[in-house]
């Protein structure tokens, strides 16, 4: 096994920081492949080919934090993607140890953390299954630093928010926010705790929204809820409740 204990209050997991790596989510899954078996965090100073959701490129300046956490067999398949929610609220957690104005820290469906109105967190889930064995990464890309100038959504880095904390004090933050989270979610059994706090935070809820899903028209309407699944709820002004999957969402009054 590889990297460093990481003291958290469940104990098990470990660290292995690099100064640059193509990805952390690659090397993860490249570990993975290998026999690695998970409760491993890889962080990187920065990389050279990292990825947002849906193939995006996602940009790399020294001083954002970069990391992923591999995990084996966390949970029934069926119940992966409650992973991306337990990444979004600890990353807001995380940030809430540092922030003045906790407020101003929202989690966006389905996998962005905002700070004011403006995106400083991406994160990316990925999977593979082999030799009756799942293997999990959790990409988490945090704007300390720095931010992209033309994004696609609108974007802001923690500094530029009046938040002043390295990578590597957040880092740590994070990975004690998270391995609360995991364990409070207890192998998916209990992602009810994990959908309230979600809500609890959850940007513009209760909104218009435009949706915008891979190959089909935009649809507007109200952003009602998720479900116990973690879709969106899509309101549509005709009273009509559709669940969303996957998708990008526009704001139209801000973005």
């Amino acid at each position: 096994m590889i990297g460093e204990p990481l003291e958290t209050a469940q104990g098990q997991y470990r660290h292995h920081a690099l100064e640059e790596t193509s990805s952390t989510n690659t090397l993860c899954m490249d570990y993975a492949l290998a026999g690695e078996p998970g409760d491993l965090w890889i962080t990187a100073q920065t990389q050279s080919k990292a990825k947002g959701s849906r193939g995006r490129d996602w940009q790399c300046q020294k001083g954002n934090l970069f990391a992923s956490l591999l995990l084996t067999d966390p949970c029934n398949k069926n119940r992966l993607s409650d992973l991306t929610f337990i990444a979004a609220i600890s990353v807001r957690e995380a940030i809430e140890e540092f922030s003045h104005n906790q407020n101003a820290i929202q989690v966006k469906w389905p996998n962005d953390v905002m700070l004011n109105g403006r995106k400083c967190s991406g994160i990316l889930l990925e999977s593979v299954h082999q030799q009756d064995m799942t293997s999990v990464v959790i990409g988490i890309g945090v704007n300390c630093q720095h931010f992209p100038g033309e994004p696609l959504h609108p974007a802001t880095s923690l500094f530029a928010e009046g938040v002043e904390v390295s990578p590597n004090a957040f880092f740590l933050a994070l990975s004690r926010k998270m391995a609360g989270n995991i364990a409070l979610w207890n192998n998916g059994e209990n992602f009810p705790a994990i959908r309230q706090k979600w809500l609890d935070h959850a940007y513009r809820l209760g909104e218009t929204i435009s949706v915008h899903m891979p190959g089909q028209d935009a649809q507007d309407g109200y952003f009602a809820s998720i479900d116990d699944n973690g879709y969106m709820l899509l309101e549509l002004f005709d009273g009509t409740v559709k669940q969303i999957s996957t998708a990008d969402i526009f704001f139209k009054k801000t973005e």
